[in-house]
């Protein structure tokens, strides 16, 4: 099972709550407000860069980056939190394994979230969340897409509508969203095994389907557990994929998705090469890494050589390799030079649990959810 393969499925919230991830298990149910420094001299001296919005609390030294780059605790105290989306009104959401989403508000603008109420809640196994151009949430829970809205504006999600219902599920679920540039909705779904026949061909793939939920059909196949997706600036399709545990030992992938293709899983029956038949990953993530949250550098905080780089968080194995794997976010950059994307991976940040998540905030700073230590931070580049 490493790989999160359970854990990242529809029994991620029994799995790793047994199994902690290496972080703290947390018993509050509602997220606690973190508190600004009290004076300027109560953090350690951070010189910002021009336009950089420093964080009004202490860096969180636990985590390492490279020279330049810091990380603050911005909200904390969620129990095994799975996904984070923006909206388009400033404010965030937040989900947790166990079926909740809190609205985070940076109420004067600091860097820091100091509210966090619970907007919405009654699903099972949340991985995905989604905020669409007109504000609506959209949710992915264990076989089924839900809409969320707030129609009288008092910071609760008082309208829900489940938009797609029966997906398959097992060992792994549908779990990211997002709108491509075609307005349709795009959604990642694993497999219900670790390395078997699917009965059901909307099994580990992508699949695409209109906004409103109508017309859901397969758009690639081959994917063991895809489990977030983005389009970028040209309209590209790109997922994260966790490779296979048994019998096959295959590496967790960034791939770069086409109409039609065809990714190679399983892998059993090719002998355990996967692309016998299948199309070869831009990016290796490592064995039994868990990737998942993905998101493209497209700000203009960080040094000009990140712009287009991508940031993937990798959960972690559950200790079933020699070496632990995992547990950080690394940094991909691309290469398109020969006319095929081909994509180097370093590592990014240690110091994490199980990082779940990454999004690009509107200032340009990262933001990092942590399945395991059940915090959100932002990394700012201060120069």
């Amino acid at each position: 099972m490493p790989r999160t393969a359970i854990a990242l499925a529809s029994a991620l919230a029994v799995v790793l709550t047994a199994c902690g991830g290496g972080g703290t298990k947390k018993t509050a149910t509602t997220p606690r407000a973190r508190t600004p420094v009290a004076t300027a001299t109560t953090a350690p001296a951070v010189i910002a860069t021009p336009g950089v919005r420093i964080p009004n609390v202490a860096p969180d030294t636990s985590i390492s980056l490279p020279q330049g780059f810091t990380a603050y605790d911005v909200a904390d105290g969620f129990k095994n939190p799975t996904s984070i989306a923006l909206a388009p009104d400033r404010s965030a959401y937040v989900s947790d394994a166990g079926g909740t989403v809190y609205r985070l508000a940076d109420a004067n603008g600091d860097g820091v979230f100091e509210q966090s109420p619970k907007f919405a809640s009654g699903f099972k196994t949340i991985t995905g969340l989604m905020v669409a151009p007109d504000g609506t949430l959209y949710v992915s829970s264990t076989s089924k897409v839900t809409t969320v809205r707030d129609t009288n504006g008092d910071g609760t999600g008082d309208e829900k509508h489940d938009i797609i219902t029966g997906l398959p599920t097992g060992r792994h679920q549908n779990n990211g969203l997002a709108i491509g540039p075609d307005s349709k909705l795009y959604i990642t779904n694993g497999s219900t095994c670790d390395d078997c026949v699917e009965q059901d061909e909307r099994s580990a793939s992508i699949l695409q389907a209109n906004i409103d939920g109508s017309l859901l059909r397969v758009y690639a196949g081959g994917l063991r557990n895809p489990y977030d997706l983005l389009f970028d600036d040209r309209g590209r399709l790109w997922a994260s994929d966790n490779g296979s545990d048994a019998p096959c030992a295959t590496i967790d992938e960034l791939d770069l998705i086409v109409a039609g293709g065809d990714y190679g899983w399983p892998y059993g029956s090719k002998g355990c090469d996967p692309y016998t038949a299948g199309t070869p990953p831009v990016a290796d993530l490592g064995l039994h890494t868990a990737a998942t949250g993905l998101a493209i550098y497209n700000g203009s905080e960080f040094p000009a050589t990140y712009r287009g780089d991508f940031f993937i968080t990798l959960w972690g194995d559950l200790g079933f390799t020699p070496q632990r794997a995992g547990h950080i976010l690394v940094r991909v950059t691309i290469d398109e030079s020969s006319g095929t994307p081909k994509g180097t991976t370093e590592t990014f940040g240690t110091g994490f649990s199980a990082p779940i998540d990454v999004v690009v905030d509107r200032d340009g700073s990262l933001l990092v959810l942590d399945y395991g230590t059940g915090k959100l931070y932002r990394i700012v580049y201060t120069g």
